[in-house]
């Protein structure tokens, strides 16, 4: 009986070790449906209906009009969240609430994968495999969070893109990189 203990206690350790090195970063869109404040969660419904809880990250970013703070969200919003798809708890890391200026974006996470200086064209690849070329125009670039230029980006960077969408047309509004 120690053995067959001993033998699920390793199991079971090796599950959470393996999900813990599994958890990626994913994005969804829906409406917040409300906010618990004391437990720093927020309930998403999606387009089909479908609730998710979600965790506010520490160091979670919410852009509202342009202006990010760390508690700016409210019940009825429309966002696109960029979080970390946990093993037991989704953790938001940056809500953009589609609202004024946002109203036609969305949140965009992957990695870079090349940049043409003299076309000045990202190529990113986006979470689910999609593959997005975008000029880059008037759009804002951050390293870390700090103001940055496009020369700073490294192929391979982890990113999340603010891109505004109108009919067929993506447009690059924001690239921030997250470099550790």
């Amino acid at each position: 009986m120690k053995c067959f203990s001993k033998l699920v206690c390793a199991l079971v350790a090796t599950a959470l070790f393996a999900g813990a090195t599994m958890a990626a970063e994913a994005v969804s869109t829906g409406k917040v449906k409300s906010i618990n404040a004391d437990k720093k969660e927020f309930v998403l419904t999606d387009s089909a209906n479908k609730d998710f809880t979600v965790k506010l990250g520490d160091a979670v970013v919410i852009n509202r009009g342009g202006k990010e703070t760390s508690s700016d969200l409210k019940a009825g919003d429309a966002v696109s969240v960029v979080y970390d798809k946990g093993v037991l708890t989704w953790t938001a890391e940056y809500i953009l609430v589609q609202e004024g200026t946002n109203k036609n974006c969305d949140l965009v996470h992957g990695t870079i994968k090349s940049y043409d200086p003299s076309k000045k064209q990202l190529a990113f690849d986006g979470h689910g495999g999609k593959e997005w070329t975008f000029s880059m125009g008037d759009a804002k670039v951050r390293l870390n969070m700090q103001e940055s230029k496009v020369d700073d980006v490294r192929i391979g960077d982890n990113a999340i893109a603010i891109v505004e969408t109108n009919g067929d047309k993506a447009t690059l509004k924001s690239l921030m990189v997250v470099r550790k």
